[in-house]
């Protein structure tokens, strides 16, 4: 059955209890499962969207984002939730590459969206509401479905159709569109719910952008597979997080280790009630001893988790219950993925050897959109090739060592910066630190550690190095020490080490 069904069965089964609140409204499962109807249906009779159709979404997080996936799993239409924070030059390569039928805009991105089909092929845009809207037009997208007759869920309708095109974050190239099936939206679902215990009882609250496969499928809509209720907020922003957690009795809440910190370093940090949760899930980078501490001392299980766009979280993640000891794992496989350690031909590497992680099972993306060559690079004998570096213990547990494409190469030695910043970030005087590769005329590359100092302390550069001496080899140490205000990072706290290279190559 298409996922939609998951909205159709909790509208008959728990019809008033609430499905999703954001900035005020509440909105039950017999209202979401009104509007996935209504706007179904105003996908063929009045945008006469086909199935296969690419209907892409332009805003922050929000309800509609939600009622736009469920209503393209009932038609067999593909959703595009686009980066907001793109420039127009990014979002026209995209919209270029995916060539949507129409896009679904936030009325204050209305210009943005605009001047992203300036000199294209005509595109219909439909807009919503959004925090400033007030613009006669903005509420297109209810006239839109107050005139459309609502469709039921699809009984025919096979889970391996695409419904989600999903843009890797581009911090290592061109972005590329994964995509991704009603199947493995499902799965990805089974996955969370088993690794969280997640219930109907849960109160899940959406901090993650959901234009990314964080925000949208690691606990959004494994929540509403479960019947729980989504508290959404339209953007991250710590103070509104916290007061929502003690408010709404949060019990589940999955960020990033940027997130973790600006919640813990957060004012109201000592005097909200958190106790309500039971589970925070720490993923997109890698998580260090001082993340997990602040959260530990408050009583708080942190689970470290792990997966990509192309293969949907959790593709491992340590349970609940699990030892304490293993801080930085990714944890072991879940019950329906497979993954494995292997060496450059393929090899599976035994305990603690390290190599590339590759995956496999349904919550793995079919294919890149209109890109069969990178969609073949992607994959041997079916395991896909994630590029991160890792291995396992005698347990099972999968750590992170680097991305492969993270590598230095000092002469002829490979250098693994998260090797360093795992000690770096030991210190407590540094509040974030990012290791990167420069060209260098003698070594092919040099290391630069890119150093944030926390508020109230002064580092030099020769102490940062200082923190290293007798940790890891010579060639291992950085050349220079780069001091930074902040680093860059995605939407969903990746720092972007390419942008981190074009700065240095400034300097």
């Amino acid at each position: 059955m298409e996922i939609s069904s998951w909205v159709a069965h909790r509208a008959s089964w728990s019809p008033g209890k609430v499905a999703v609140r954001f900035e005020g409204r509440e909105i039950t499962y017999a209202q979401l499962e009104g509007q996935v109807a209504h706007l179904a249906g105003g996908f063929t009779s009045e945008l006469e969207v086909q199935r296969g159709d690419r209907i892409a979404y332009l805003g922050q997080s929000s309800p509609e984002l939600l009622e736009l996936l469920f209503a393209c799993a009932r038609v067999g239409a593909i959703l595009v939730p686009l980066n907001a924070r793109m420039t127009v030059e990014q979002l026209r390569i995209i919209l270029s590459n995916c060539q949507p039928r129409c896009i679904f805009v936030e009325s204050s991105f209305r210009q943005h969206a605009k001047s992203c089909l300036e000199g294209g092929e005509a595109v219909r845009l439909v807009l919503f509401a959004g925090p400033s809207s007030g613009e006669l037009d903005s509420l297109e997208l209810e006239a839109l479905i107050g005139k459309a007759k609502p469709i039921q869920w699809n009984q025919e309708l096979p889970l391996d159709t695409p419904v989600l095109i999903a843009y890797t974050s581009g911090t290592t190239g061109v972005p590329k569109g994964a995509v991704l099936t009603q199947e493995a939206i499902f799965y990805s679902a089974l996955n969370s719910t088993l690794a969280y215990d997640m219930t109907s009882s849960d109160e899940i609250l959406t901090i993650f952008p959901m234009f990314h496969v964080g925000g949208l499928t690691v606990h959004t809509t494994p929540a509403i597979h479960a019947g729980a209720t989504v508290n959404i907020l339209r953007q991250f922003d710590p103070g509104q997080a916290l007061k929502e957690i003690e408010g709404r009795g949060v019990t589940i809440l999955v960020a990033s280790p940027a997130m973790a910190r600006a919640f813990t370093s957060h004012r109201d940090w000592e005097t909200t009630n958190i106790s309500s949760l039971r589970c925070v899930a720490l993923g997109a980078a890698i998580v260090t001893s001082e993340v997990i501490r602040p959260w530990a001392e408050r009583g708080v299980p942190t689970v470290g988790i792990y997966g990509l766009t192309e293969a949907l979280p959790p593709a491992t993640a340590v349970p609940l219950n699990g030892p304490q000891e293993k801080v930085g794992s990714i944890g072991v496989v879940p019950l329906y993925y497979q993954a494995r350690v292997v060496d450059e031909h393929m090899q599976e590497l035994g305990t603690d050897g390290r190599g590339e992680i590759v995956l496999k099972g349904p919550s793995i993306f079919k294919e890149y959109w209109a890109n069969p060559a990178a969609t073949e690079a992607a994959f041997s004998d079916g395991w896909f090739h994630t590029g991160d570096v890792g291995h396992i213990d005698e347990e099972g547990y999968f750590y992170i060592d680097d991305r492969m494409k993270d590598i230095v190469i000092v002469g002829a030695s490979n250098v693994y910066p998260a090797d360093l910043e795992r000690i770096l970030d030991e210190c407590e005087a540094i509040a974030e630190v990012a290791v990167v590769g420069r060209p260098d005329a003698e070594t092919g590359e040099a290391i630069v550690a890119c150093v944030v100092v926390e508020e109230g302390y002064s580092l030099t550069a020769e102490q940062v190095k200082g923190l290293l001496e007798g940790r890891l080899a010579s060639y291992q140490h950085p050349q220079d020490v780069v001091f930074m205000d902040s680093l860059p990072h995605t939407a969903v706290g990746k720092v972007q080490k390419p942008e981190l290279r074009q700065r240095l190559s400034a300097l």
